[in-house]
This record gives C-alpha cells, structure tokens and sequence, in this order.
C-alpha cells in the first residue's frame, strides 16, 4: 500500500532495528511487529498488558518471546518433522501491510510461497487485523486460496503481565476437558475451580467459552479476553525448572507472567474447503479490579 498513513499510525523500528507499526489512541499504545505480525506490547491506561522477556532478542526471522506471536499451521513441534518450526512458520515470515486507517486499525496479510509450501502445501492468504481503542481487538483470517481442502492450527499465543502469577487466576475454564502437557505438573487440582498456578502449568482446553478472565490481584485489574470462533484455550507457566532451559528469560521472569491463548488446536483444527475462509477473533479489556 501507499506510504501515507494515518496520523496515529506511524513507522517505527523495534530495538533490533525490525519494522513495525505504532498505533496510538488517547492514552494508549500499540506495537505490532512486521516479522511475525506479532502484537509486540499494549501500553493501557498508564502501564503494560503484554508481558515481554527480560533479555528479548529482535532477531531476523524469529518471534520475540512475549506479545502476542501467532501459531499457524501448527501447534507445538510439528507431527511428523521435529527440524520444522515449532508452532509453524508464520511466526517468522515477514508479513504485508495491506490497509491502515484512524481508528486506528492495521491489516497484515502473508500468503504462500516456495518456501512455505515446501513446509505445508497448501495455497493459502492471512490476514491479521488489529484495532486499538478502549480494548486490544484481533482477528486472524485464513483463507483457502487454493484448489484442495486443508486443515490447520492456530492461534493467538497472548503472554500477560500478572505481577506475580502465585496470586493469579484464569475463570472460565472451570470443569472442561484438558490435557496437561507440562513435564512437572501440579500433582492435583480441582477442576471445578479457577485454574491457580501452583506448579509448571501448559493445559490445553477444548470447547471453551467465548469469555475468559484472568485475575491479577498483585496488579489489582482484570483482563477480559472475548473470543469468537475459537475453541480451544492454552494456559501456560513454565516455573522455575522449564524457565532455565528457555531462550531470551532470566530465572525469576516466570513470577510475572502467564499465557492465556486463543486457539483452535487438536480436535478443533479448523478444516477449509477451496476458496472457505475462517475468522478467529479476540477482543482483549483491562479493567482495574
């Protein structure tokens, strides 16, 4: 698209010197990387949302861990091929900037390539909105661009600041079915209670309701994720042990943070016909508590 841009979108560079997009609204800010179309922070109401490693690396190619990265064709280490990125490539492509306007909102778009396809292929186009006002909006599309159906993954990989996550709690989840994934997990836990974090925490949950909350008393606020189209939500807390072994974290980041994703993984991969198209959204509000 054209150079010219609406007064509170501008061009910036991220501390690696990679293009991004800075929205402002008010008080509020946004940042949304090129590289990944990922969601790089949410200033609001005087503080951050978004939770970013102490020791971030803005590398070519590579999400940053924090934001909001994007999960696409596949979640976690792919089926078949452990040398392929995890949670698929879109995360480390160099996305488009197709359409910008003063609400302010930005459209990135990525479609196939020779490169892609030798990974996945299909023929495909995404679209990744985002719109900044009194909340964070997001909405992923994805597009069947070619002439076979295909199924895939997704989602919104969301890490949020809690100030310390032995205080938080996510509602909402309560008595779905999950599968816990971490490799030193809480040894028992009530599911027919918020989930709180006592142990390394990844469960993936299935059939989940449009709206989540995630409580922060250390912060005293409330973030309000409203999903549509998503059936699946991932929580995340790697604890101290997990923490070691992760690139771009220092010992005590996992106190601050959690993961609350927007998905669509498993037994709910969105399957598309040629020319069928999906929309996930997510509308993110931080409200004191």
């Amino acid at each position: 698209m054209s150079e010219r841009l609406p007064a509170n979108v501008k061009r910036a560079q991220d501390p690696g010197g990679r293009a991004l997009l800075r929205l402002e609204h008010e008080q509020d800010a946004a940042e949304v990387s090129l590289c990944g179309a990922q969601v790089l922070r949410w200033q609001h109401a005087g503080g951050e949302v978004l939770w970013t490693a102490s020791q971030p690396k803005y590398a070519a190619g590579q999400p940053v861990r924090g934001g909001v990265p994007l999960v696409f064709p596949w979640f976690g280490d792919h089926a078949t091929d452990p040398k392929l990125p995890a949670h698929g490539f879109a995360r480390n492509r160099t996305w488009t900037l197709v359409h910008a306007n003063d609400t302010p909102e930005v459209v990135l778009e990525l479609t196939d390539d020779e490169a892609t396809r030798a990974m996945w292929p299909h023929s495909f186009r995404l679209r990744l909105s985002v719109v900044l006002g009194a909340k964070l909006r997001l909405g992923l599309t994805v597009e069947n661009t070619g002439g076979e159906p295909f199924a895939f993954e997704a989602a919104l990989h969301s890490y949020f600041v809690v100030g310390d996550v032995r205080t938080a709690s996510v509602h909402g989840l309560e008595g779905l079915p999950c599968t816990e994934q971490a490799a030193e997990p809480e040894a028992q836990w009530d599911r027919a209670q918020p989930l709180r974090f006592r142990a390394e925490t990844d469960r993936i949950f299935q059939g989940v309701p449009e709206r989540l909350e995630l409580r922060s008393p250390a912060l005293a606020r409330t973030v309000t994720l409203l999903a549509r189209d998503a059936r699946s939500a991932i929580v995340w807390n790697p604890w101290p042990a997990k923490t070691a072994k992760l690139s771009q974290m220092a010992p005590d980041d996992w106190q601050r943070f959690c993961c609350v994703e927007t998905a669509n993984v498993r037994e709910h991969a969105v399957r598309l016909g040629a020319g069928e198209a999906h929309r996930l959204a997510l509308a993110i509000a931080c409200e004191p508590a």
